[in-house]
């Protein structure tokens, strides 16, 4: 091999280490974006819940104060009680 040939085997080499650095430098903002995406994600679905859980509590309740229900003055304090 000449000179030459080692040249151009080095700059290509340079070059191929380069687009390698740019790959893992992708790759890697590639993982951030993901995870945060995740972490958004599960901070919405928390959030909701956090949101809906005192109307889901009152709806639970609500069912069962209804599958106790044994006659209609039974059902009417229940009917008053809910609507304040």
């Amino acid at each position: 091999m000449d000179d030459n040939e080692i040249k151009e085997i080095s700059k290509k080499q340079e070059e191929i280490l380069v687009l390698i650095q740019k790959l893992w430098r992708a790759e890697k903002w590639r993982r951030f974006w993901t995870v945060f995406k995740y972490v958004i994600y599960i901070g919405i679905i928390f959030g909701a819940f956090y949101f809906l859980t005192p109307y889901i509590e009152k709806a639970t309740q609500l069912i069962q104060e209804f599958q106790n229900v044994k006659n209609p003055q039974d059902l009417q304090k229940i009917i008053q009680q809910f609507q304040k």
